[in-house]
């Protein structure tokens, strides 16, 4: 794989790696999650997470062994690009571009409707689309003006949400009932709930598409991964422990770590938890917004999109993708009727981790590597074979609609072939 040196300002360590992984894990997805888990399977649902870590921890360590290959912007989109040409590296870049372009309208709808919830005013009208606004635009300049900037407000932001789930954690597991013999459910109930449950270990891959600007991305970016995962993995397991011991498991909560909160600590710990959720969706947002918003200027420096992605501004960052891709978040978060696209983002990046994952042992080839070593033995087959199972349990409209972004983008991908300089 090709190594060059950056146009883009290598402003971030392992550190901002580090916090894209977790913010790309955690959005609002465990906050509902552990009632539903509990349902299905008892007190077998922290075992269960623990166990859709350790599987995806299998996509996580291919993911590793990729990262260590190219020193160069586009994550998915450059592994499959430089192992089997430019349009399958364009079908992975665009459609996981487009996908994640809609997921982020989507996804700061959730975090309004969250808002909402304590600030009422911002639930509906003018208030409600300035509110969107705000935070979509605040979140375009902070990633224009320097990813440095970027990495700082992650910082805080995780520290402000993670802070009071470990003491959620802390406070459930010691006043959990002592667990009695542990009752293996029926497969099929894990199989009902098991997609579910994998899909709250989806996001890691974000961290790695902004390698362009990371300072020693073959060294921060296997270790932020692996580490991250890990840390959100353990996070999982106390935080439905916690609630699986808890005199509310079982009580079909809608908000069931807000119900354990207020358990605890009465409304002042479901209002801490409710400001966490939010607090957790801002930062979910800040890590796709500065990986997406990547993507085109690793299509464009290809000769995959136009030149115009890939402007650079005066603060070393590709401005005009992060405007396009703020802008288009906006339009998408005005749209009444395109919350059921957002499925097609998971869709997207199954298909980045299934041609991701067969682009290993070619591209380690081209570095004079051997094939595979026993990493890759043990972990390619199981990460393999996972992402394989997932994309089984989609539908024929997410496909179709997928289609539909690809159809638009090869449009884009041809006009840029005619009048861009020759592909490197």
């Amino acid at each position: 794989m090709k190594s060059v040196t950056s146009k883009y300002r290598r402003d971030m360590g392992m550190l901002g790696v580090l916090f894209i992984v977790i913010n790309g894990l955690i959005g609002a997805g465990i906050f509902g999650l552990p009632e539903a888990l509990h349902a299905a399977v008892g007190t077998f649902a922290p075992w269960l997470l623990l166990i859709g870590g350790l599987l995806v921890m299998a996509i996580v360590v291919c993911f590793a062994q990729l990262t260590k290959l190219t020193d160069r912007s586009g994550g998915p989109q450059r592994y499959v690009g430089d192992a089997f040409g430019h349009y399958p590296g364009f079908v992975i870049g665009w459609t996981f571009f487009a996908a994640r372009l809609i997921s982020q309208g989507a996804n700061v709808l959730v975090l309004v409707a969250y808002a909402a919830a304590l600030w009422p005013l911002v639930g509906e009208g003018p208030a409600k689309i300035a509110l969107i606004v705000t935070i979509l635009g605040g979140l375009t300049i902070i990633n224009v003006v320097g990813i440095k900037w970027v990495v700082a407000v992650l910082g805080a932001m995780t520290l402000f949400k993670i802070l009071p789930l470990l003491i959620l954690i802390f406070v459930g597991v010691s006043a959990a009932s002592s667990p009695a013999n542990l009752v293996l459910p029926q497969f099929s109930a894990v199989e009902g709930i098991a997609l579910a449950a994998l899909y709250a270990f989806v996001g890691f891959e974000n961290a790695t598409i902004p390698a362009g600007e990371t300072k020693e991305p073959q060294r921060a970016m296997p270790r932020a991964l692996m580490i991250g995962l890990a840390a959100v993995t353990l996070m999982y397991f106390g935080l439905q422990w916690a609630y699986s011991y808890s005199v509310i498991a079982g009580t079909g909560t809608d908000a069931p770590l807000t119900a354990l909160a207020r358990e605890y600590a009465g409304d002042i710990g479901a209002s801490l938890i409710a400001a966490t959720i939010v607090m957790s969706v801002l930062a979910n947002l800040t890590a796709g917004h500065t990986s997406a918003s990547r993507m085109p200027p690793a299509l464009a420096d290809d000769g995959l999109l136009p030149d115009w992605f890939a402007k650079v501004s005066r603060w070393g960052t590709p401005a005009n993708s992060i405007i396009f891709f703020g802008v288009g978040a906006v339009l998408f978060s005005l749209w009444d009727n395109f919350l059921v696209l957002a499925a097609i983002s998971t869709l997207a990046r199954l298909l980045a981790y299934i041609l991701s994952i067969i682009a290993l042992p070619i591209l380690r080839k081209r570095a004079n590597l051997p094939a595979v070593n026993l990493t890759i033995l043990i972990a390619a087959p199981i990460a393999l074979s996972l992402s394989l199972w997932l994309a089984t349990q989609t539908n024929i409209h997410q496909w179709q609609t997928l289609g539909g972004f690809l159809l638009a983008g090869t449009m884009l991908f041809f006009i840029a072939r005619r009048r861009s300089r020759p592909l490197i």
